[in-house]
């Protein structure tokens, strides 16, 4: 594995590939937090009005989501938890990789924006997101009381100028809901500009990320590397 670009006592940064970074890393992972591409764009056959594409189109964008959840399978513990972040377009994707993966879908949180987002004449407004829920063979959520639907207030606003920047809050709920140890490693193989580090890092976890930018390797190391307050 290459150098990392940032790393401190309990976080590291790497820029590069999420795949070829993955295929290198050990089955050490207690958390897989992350917002991967929702294949919005990926328009080769039927519809081309249609931002996801045709059928074909998703197939082939639930192959690459394949290979790269077997990866984070490979590099979970068999009490680790896998979050995958998705939307009503991108769900069939991810629940085609999540089979192709045996790594299935056992729970899909509904993330209520309690906002309204732009949206075509043709269809409703968006208010939502989802997050995909997978799990290792010995993982269990302690809290039974936890229900599917998960409430934080969101704008148009992003701060730290990432199109999909997700808010900290929210990341820092779902890690809360994992239960996990402190000493916990927790990954995001698509790090953006270094959320789900700083949620993870502010809650006393260890972190390790993947960029294949590297102006966003930046926003994030700069995050990172400012001293986390105690409450």
């Amino acid at each position: 594995m290459t150098a990392p670009y940032y790393q401190d006592g309990t976080c590291a940064i790497y820029h590069g590939d999420a795949i070829e970074l993955l295929s290198d890393w050990k089955s050490n992972v207690d958390c897989v937090l992350t917002d991967p591409p929702y294949v919005i764009g990926a328009v080769s056959a039927g519809n081309m009005a249609s931002k996801a594409g045709g059928w074909a189109d998703m197939m082939n964008s639930a192959l690459w989501f394949g290979h790269w959840y077997k990866l984070v399978n490979r590099a979970l513990k068999r009490d680790g938890v896998f979050w995958s972040f998705c939307n009503w377009r991108s769900l069939p994707v991810v629940m085609r990789a999540a089979i192709d993966a045996q790594m299935p879908i056992t729970s899909c949180a509904v993330w209520d924006k309690e906002w309204i987002g732009p949206g075509g004449t043709q269809g409703l407004r968006p208010s939502y997101e989802m997050v995909a829920l997978l799990c290792g063979p010995d993982y269990s959520i302690p809290d039974r009381g936890i229900a599917d639907v998960v409430r934080f207030k969101v704008g148009s606003y992003k701060e730290h100028g990432h199109p999909a920047e997700k808010p900290e809050g929210l990341v820092s709920e779902l890690l809360r809901i994992s239960a996990l140890r402190p000493d916990a490693l927790v990954m995001d193989p698509f790090l953006g500009s270094g959320t789900t580090g700083v949620a993870a890092k502010a809650r006393g976890h260890r972190f390790v990320g993947f960029e294949a930018e590297e102006r966003y390797c930046e926003i994030a190391a700069t995050r990172l590397s400012q001293e986390v307050l105690p409450l």
